[in-house]
């Protein structure tokens, strides 16, 4: 997206690949994170809270499923470099044989199985956890996990960051509809649920992240000297910043809940919301790393 260009005269097929490996990365993590949140807070959840919860995760798999399909043509086009020999049968033959065909099979399908939470079932919930865990999983089959070393390590790190961030992205969704609750007091202990799983979560997302980081990038001296350290550099402020909201709320908004605050019901609302904001464009900048080479470490593999 913006760094195709900031790099030189950029490639605009790069850049629309940027913007919907970002939107793809919105809809599949969201709609994924959701799925894992009805998993560890059905209990605690009215009827049209839960109701609510699937519908926005409905939404975020076909946004996921949708930029997911578009990026096949999109693919074919850049490699093919004219409208016609991108409709080639043989090209996405290829195409779905290579890395990136590897990729979006499994994303779409774990999508799929995500699909099952709309069913008020159990066993449908394990299918839609399988289905989000194969969808992190997607994200270490292409990308910098399969082109580094050490690339085992890389893709058990990409897949514990990504189910640990789908989990907190996409259960801001559902939250916000917890703040519209009359008792206040019910609101504040079903968000003090869900804070002891983020927090095991986000510290998983955290040192996964961390370690991913410097197995690609080095010490963090170094991340100045090339664009994918400043890439780093951003992500890791707007993390930052996400996690001073995410602090405010729970020992702020969340305590005067419990106490019966009717008003800070609307605050921690409005700090959600925000938080979502973040997290699109911590998202975003995600899917700018992925455009971008890591510094030449010698950890590079050959093909």
């Amino acid at each position: 997206m913006i760094l195709e260009f900031w790099q030189g005269p950029g490639d605009p097929l790069n850049a629309l690949a940027g913007v919907l490996r970002a939107v793809g990365s919105i809809g599949a993590l969201g709609g994924a994170g959701i799925a894992l949140f009805l998993l560890f807070m059905s209990g605690e959840l009215t009827a049209d809270e839960a109701t609510a919860a699937r519908r926005w995760l409905f939404v975020l798999v076909l946004v996921g499923v949708l930029a997911s399909l578009a990026a096949w043509p999109l693919r074919a086009l850049s490699l093919a470099r004219s409208p016609e020999a991108a409709m080639r049968a043989d090209l996405y033959v290829a195409i779905a044989r290579s890395r990136f065909g590897d990729a979006g099979l499994m994303r779409l399908a774990g999508l799929l199985l995500v699909l099952f939470a709309l069913m008020r079932r159990s066993w449908a919930t394990g299918m839609a956890v399988v289905g989000a865990v194969t969808v992190a999983a997607s994200y270490a089959a292409f990308g910098h996990a399969t082109q580094y070393r050490p690339r085992q390590e890389l893709a058990a790190l990409t897949v514990l960051h990504v189910s640990a961030a789908a989990f907190w992205f996409g259960s801001l969704f559902p939250l916000r509809n917890l703040t519209l609750r009359r008792d206040p007091r019910a609101a504040g202990e079903a968000f003090l649920v869900w804070s002891r799983y983020a927090r095991t979560m986000v510290l998983l997302a955290l040192a996964s992240g961390l370690a991913a980081a410097w197995y690609l990038a080095g010490p963090a001296r170094g991340l100045p000297a090339s664009w994918f350290g400043w890439a780093l550099i951003a992500k890791a402020a707007l993390v930052a910043l996400l996690l001073v909201h995410a602090f405010t709320a729970r020992f702020r908004h969340v305590r005067l809940l419990l106490r019966g605050d009717v008003l800070a019901a609307s605050a921690l609302r409005r700090s959600l919301g925000r938080q979502i904001l973040l997290g699109l464009l911590v998202l975003c900048v995600t899917a700018e790393l992925v455009g971008v080479d890591p510094p030449d470490l010698g950890h590079r593999l050959p093909g």
